[in-house]
Order: structure tokens, then sequence, then C-alpha cells
């Protein structure tokens, strides 16, 4: 575990404290076994439960750190009580508390879906959180209602940003621009009686060039209003395309641009997408 995902965790635990009825917060080792007195309950003990190093499907540039968290809310209570009714609400007080400070303060952003746990939402959250589960129930001891959870940020963002026609449109997100191999045009010419023919070099022929990012906006509204200003691109005539690196991309008109999948919802609204360019000549 790094430093900043200890200063994510303070920030949860902070968040659980501020929660009416509960008495402690702990934040507790993987794995290790915590006696919380009965004077102390209410509490809620904090584990964190691995890290998740991500990039967006098919976009391998910026890097994404999910660490990955349970919260566990303790108190003396059993099934089919007042008492766990009452822990039931308190578990759901504490989940609906940290999903009301998603950024805790800042510190995490929204990023890549997890592929440990699917089940977290919102998939592209900065801090994602699971269903309540009710833990082994002992006589004796607290009963645990838990949930699992995750909070994210980026460690490493992209460099530069492509450009159509001279506008910054895909700047909002990570992307990348890869072009094929280029496409030499021939053409052979036979002679009718002759055994022997012509091969013609008719010069580099047209190439396709992907594009494949992720836009990012406030609201759908602003989600929308930036893909149709893309879209607007498809009218048949040829750009200039400047890739993230630097290298330019002259007479490229734009064949297609296809979203990937439904818009995702995290503090921001973020849709992944991909563009198709035909180079008609270099």
């Amino acid at each position: 575990m790094t430093a900043a995902d200890l200063e994510r965790l303070e920030a949860l635990v902070a968040i659980l404290r501020a929660v009416p009825g509960v008495r402690t917060v702990r934040l507790v080792r993987p794995g290790e076994a915590v006696d919380v007195p009965l004077s102390r309950l209410p509490a809620v003990l904090l584990e964190p439960t691995g890290a998740e190093p991500l990039t967006w499907p098919e976009i391998p540039v910026g890097r994404y750190h999910l660490l990955h968290w349970r919260a566990s809310v303790l108190d003396r209570a059993v099934p089919h009580t007042r008492a766990f009714e009452a822990l039931v609400t308190l578990a759901e007080a504490c989940r609906n508390a940290v999903g009301a400070d998603p950024l805790l303060g800042g510190r995490s952003a929204d990023g890549p879906p997890s592929r440990r746990d699917t089940a977290l939402h919102p998939a592209a959250g900065a801090t994602r959180t699971g269903s309540l589960a009710v833990g082994d129930v002992t006589p004796g001891q607290p009963t645990a209602v838990a949930f699992a959870g995750a909070s994210g940020y980026w460690t490493e963002a992209m460099t530069g940003e492509a450009t159509l026609d001279g506008e910054a449109l895909f700047g909002s997100g990570p992307h990348v621009v890869q072009a094929a191999s280029p496409v030499r045009r021939v053409q052979d010419v036979t002679f009718n009686g002759l055994a022997a023919g012509l091969t013609l070099d008719l010069g580099k022929g047209p190439r396709p060039i992907h594009q494949r990012g992720v836009l990012s906006a406030d609201t759908e509204a602003g989600l929308a209003l930036l893909g149709a200003a893309c879209a607007a691109f498809v009218d048949g005539r040829a750009y200039l395309l400047a890739a993230p690196d630097g290298t330019d991309y002259p007479a490229c008109r734009v064949k297609a641009i296809e979203p990937l999948g439904p818009p995702m919802a995290g503090a921001r609204r973020h849709q992944r997408y991909h563009i198709v360019y035909e180079q008609l000549a270099r």
C-alpha cells in the first residue's frame, strides 16, 4: 500500500466517522482480527483488500490505480430483530455517505472499470461501492454488515492530444491514433500475343487510420454536444489530423465514428469511441 493509498483511506475514515450513529471507525490491516469492545459499538472497520492497475480498454495511455477496500459495520444484533434492521440501516447510511463524496475531497478521479470486481457501481466512478452483505452470525459476537468499495486515481496522464483541422476535440480523455501500413498501388498490364507485360507504379494509395479514446464531460448534455462536434466532421471532406505524438496526417477523411458501448457515469460522463479515417494522399 502506497502513501497515496493511505491518504485516500484516511479520507474514507473521516467520511465514515461523520455518519450519525457510528461510534468508532478503525483502519485495519488486511486479514487482521480485530476485537472491538461492546462499549465502542456500532463500529466500522475499513480494510484495504488490494490494488488494481488499469487503463481504458484498447487505449494503452495513462495509468490508473484502483484501490480496493471493504467496510464492515458491526453492532450487537441478530437477524430478524429491530436491532438488526437498525444495523442494516446504518450500513446503508455509511455506503451512501461514501457515495455522496466520491472524489474524497479531490483525492480520487473517475477511471476505467474494474476487471477484478465488475459489480461495483458506478463502474467508472472515482469511488465505487458494492452491495451490502451480512457476515457470519456468531453468538456473543457483533454481527457485521459489509460492503466492498474501490477508490481510484491517475498515476500517469497521457501527454499531448490529437487535433482535427486544428480543433482540439479529444483532450477530455485519453486516446491513441494508430496508422495502418502504407499502401502502394500498382497495375499489371498485359498485351495480347506477348508473353511479357508491364507493371505500372500508381504511387501511394489511401490507408486507414484508427483513433480510439474516451470523451468526457461534466453532464450528459455536454457529452452529447462534444459527440455532435466530432460527428460534424463526417462530411466527405479531407482534413489534417495531428496525432498526440506530433505526427501530422494530411488529407484525412472521417469515414465513421462508432461509440463503444453505452455512456458511463461517475463524477463525470464518459463515452468510449472508435474513429476510422481514410488518408487519401501523403
